[in-house]
């Protein structure tokens, strides 16, 4: 991957495919490979191989996903940290996401969504706290009441 001192990382962190899905879509949309965005799939419980031992299931998948989460924001971070796009506020995926982005290292930004990704594509920052606040107002700005309906 290229290193480019002026962007930072994403990694998009969804239950099952969809954040493989979205990011897929961005790219034929934006007909990029955004080199800069990875995905980590969020195991179910169900579909951990192997499965989870021992008496603490639950503490085994999010150590997993923390292992998922570390090496792809190894991957992206370029030296001017990662932004965490998770799907669900609360879920573990979003919980995990917030303990690896301490300090200036990163954010995280919840609710992941197509037009979401298209903006982050765009954005050209060396700081995730501006990235964070500009993809936060752009995504506010791009929620709009149809016409003749109340907000």
């Amino acid at each position: 991957m290229n290193r480019d001192p002026c962007r930072i990382g994403f990694v998009i962190v969804t239950h099952g495919a969809l954040g493989e899905e979205l990011l897929r879509v961005a790219r034929y949309i934006l007909g990029k490979g955004l080199e800069n965005f990875r995905t980590v799939a969020v195991p179910f419980m169900g579909e951990l191989q192997p499965p989870p031992a021992g008496v603490a299931p639950f503490a085994d998948r999010r150590e997993r996903i923390r292992t998922l989460l570390a090496a792809a924001m190894a991957e992206v971070d370029q030296g001017n940290g990662v932004m965490l796009l998770t799907d669900l506020v609360g879920g573990t995926s979003s919980n995990v996401a917030q303990e690896m982005t301490g300090g200036n290292r990163g954010a995280v930004v919840a609710g992941v969504n197509l037009p979401m990704l298209l903006k982050a594509a765009s954005l050209d920052t060396a700081s995730v706290a501006d990235a964070v606040a500009d993809l936060v107002r752009r995504s506010r700005n791009a929620i709009q009441p149809l016409p003749g309906k109340k907000a």
